[in-house]
């Protein structure tokens, strides 16, 4: 069954908005909070103080996922130099495989601090829910863009996410 992670052709902009805001934005200050396990969980204060967790991969890549108070939704974003045919604002789709679900959606190209890569904006609880119970997922963008990556510790670090946001004056 496939699940959308909501971001509809009329958000895109402001996918793309936020995207940009971010990579615009890299001067502004993130926070550390705190770590759990890989994961380093940082704020964000462009985006109303969300919290977010981070890893790098074996591979390079970064991978974040977290919370954006500003549009009542969550955001998955990996950014890793080999993919050089991702364009700063273009847009694709995406699909998560976490083995007995599915998740597709839009991503916006973005690229942070000279690695070019993706965001998608989520509103929908279960892409968190099976982030947070699987042991793996499989990724894959429009651009033939791959990565597979194991989630041990990322239930942990998602409580740390929800227990950082809780913290946060708004």
């Amino acid at each position: 069954m496939l699940r959308r992670i909501i971001c509809f052709a009329g958000l895109l902009s402001a996918c793309a908005w936020t995207a940009n805001a971010q990579t615009e934005q890299a001067d502004t200050p993130h926070t550390k909070w705190g770590e759990s396990g890989d994961w380093v969980i940082m704020i964000d204060p462009s985006v109303g103080n969300g919290c977010y967790m981070e890893d790098t991969l074996d591979d390079g890549t970064l991978v974040q996922v977290g919370i954006v108070p500003d549009r009542n939704g969550g955001f998955f974003a990996a950014y890793n130099a080999a993919w050089t045919n991702i364009e700063d604002g273009a847009a694709g789709t995406v699909q998560f495989d976490f083995g007995p679900s599915l998740f597709g959606g839009d991503y916006v190209g973005v690229i942070k601090s000279d690695l070019p890569g993706g965001y998608a904006f989520f509103n929908n609880p279960e892409f968190i829910k099976e982030f947070g119970k699987r042991n793996e997922v499989s990724i894959k963008g429009d651009q033939g863009n791959a990565l597979n990556f194991k989630l041990t510790g990322t239930l942990k670090a998602i409580n740390a996410v929800r227990n950082c946001d809780a913290e946060q004056s708004r």
